[in-house]
């Protein structure tokens, strides 16, 4: 909701401006920005790493092909 009324202002303050055709341009470039696989793969990374840091209990695997003479498993943290 807050972002909504961020890109409101920002439209209004450069639609008034610039003119139309600039405030297009602007949302154009933002749109871009916001859309490319490079600014995705930023917030996915952001999003993980919050979410490793926040998470009590890591996410652990089982390593293949170790298993201990008692039978329990061996586990390593899952950096997937």
């Amino acid at each position: 909701m807050i972002q909504f009324v961020v890109g409101a202002a920002a439209g209004y303050v450069f639609g008034t401006k610039a003119g139309r055709r600039r405030f297009e341009q602007i949302k154009k470039g933002y749109e871009l920005a916001v859309n490319s696989p490079a600014s995705q793969a930023a917030v996915r990374a952001t999003r993980k790493a919050i979410a490793n840091r926040l998470d009590p209990e890591p996410r652990m695997k089982e390593v293949k092909n170790l298993h201990r003479p008692d039978g329990s498993q061996i586990l390593e943290p899952d950096h997937d």
